[in-house]
């Protein structure tokens, strides 16, 4: 059966008659997961997140980091999905966020089905792009709790039976997440911002 994150909890974890998570004895009742980045949206991401603890630091003693923002955002999402978002929404917003970090991609097969003729300059110059532009990468090791990874799991599950085409585990979900707030961070919206100081300060 397939995986939906490292940890394989929906084919290995013991599950209780309440739906909790039963860990053996000396087990952690977290997991780490690694997810791989762009480095620029890594070094966004704490600058954003010394925003976030410039605001707070009067209210709150601890400081905020990078993987608690991480942590907060697929809360957040599985908050969504408790408060009614079907299927069909996450489905369209995973479709569309994967359009988005595809959409640079010039596929041969486009110029395979095509009836005209290939366009050799597009192609020089896709090449070209796609040699000169390698983005650096980093990974950001995230702690949660290993009854929401298994949340996170059988959610994916449940998602790929109706939409097959969507494979994905709770590790690139969590990348595409994190992809997509640091878009939206990229583009203006403090509106994020706004709403994770209140989460940390109410």
């Amino acid at each position: 059966m397939r995986k939906y994150s490292r940890l394989d909890l929906i084919n290995n974890a013991v599950i209780d008659h309440t739906g909790g998570l039963l860990n053996r004895l000396f087990e952690s009742k977290y997991a780490r997961l690694n997810i791989h980045v762009p480095l620029y949206d890594l070094k966004r991401a704490k600058v954003f997140v010394g925003t976030i603890n410039e605001i707070i630091k009067d209210e709150i003693d601890d400081i905020y980091t990078v993987e608690e923002l991480i942590n907060l955002l697929f809360l957040d999402f599985l908050r969504q999905i408790d408060r009614g978002m079907n299927f069909d929404t996450l489905a369209k917003w995973i479709s569309s966020v994967k359009q988005d970090e595809n959409n640079s991609e010039l596929s041969i097969n486009y110029y395979l089905e095509e009836k005209d003729e290939l366009n050799i300059e597009d192609l020089k110059q896709h090449f070209k792009r796609k040699n000169t532009k390698k983005e650096e990468s980093a990974y950001i090791s995230v702690k949660i709790e290993k009854q929401y990874v298994l949340r996170g799991e059988v959610l994916l599950h449940d998602l790929q039976e109706l939409y097959p085409a969507l494979q994905l585990n709770v590790e690139e979900f969590l990348t595409l997440r994190f992809k997509d707030i640091m878009s939206q961070i990229k583009s203006g919206n403090y509106q994020i911002l706004k709403n994770i100081v209140e989460i940390l300060t109410s």
